[in-house]
């Protein structure tokens, strides 16, 4: 008989808020393409720095770790919390940002799915751990 996970719900709650996440950049990304390349006839890229360029990529890297976290939740975790440090670093010496002051709050609203798959990994592990612990090793010796 198989045993329910009792840290399901925070796994949900984090696949919840993980795809809300992605789905929210992908179509305010697609609407900043599509407006770029009306705005400068074609070459949206050439508008923006290199620290902005750098910076969307390693969002997509978290973006990709959210999605990776579907399957791996402590892999997938780890790499979107990281990706959205340095973003979050980078982005405090980009001169173009206007909202510095609230940086750190749109930093947690982002990084919340990733830390909430950290926190099911951790909490999954040490239950799987203790359950281990109490099996008998060999039943038929019991």
């Amino acid at each position: 008989m198989k045993k329910r996970n009792p840290y399901n719900w925070l796994r949900w709650i984090a696949r919840i808020t993980g795809i809300l996440i992605v789905a929210f950049t992908l179509f305010f990304f697609v609407g900043e393409i599509m407006e770029g390349q009306q705005r400068h006839a074609g070459s949206a890229l050439a508008s923006y720095t290199p620290l902005i360029l750098i910076i969307f990529v390693i969002w997509g890297i978290a973006l990709a770790g959210l999605v990776l976290a579907l399957w791996k939740e402590g892999l997938g975790g780890s790499i979107s919390l990281v990706s959205y440090i340095l973003v979050y670093i980078l982005n405090l010496f980009n001169k173009e940002a206007s909202m510095r002051g609230n940086a750190i709050t749109i930093f947690l609203i982002f990084s919340i799915s990733s830390i909430l798959y950290l926190v099911y990994w951790k909490l999954n592990k040490d239950e799987l751990r203790k359950t281990a612990i109490l099996k008998p090793e060999n039943p038929d010796k019991a």
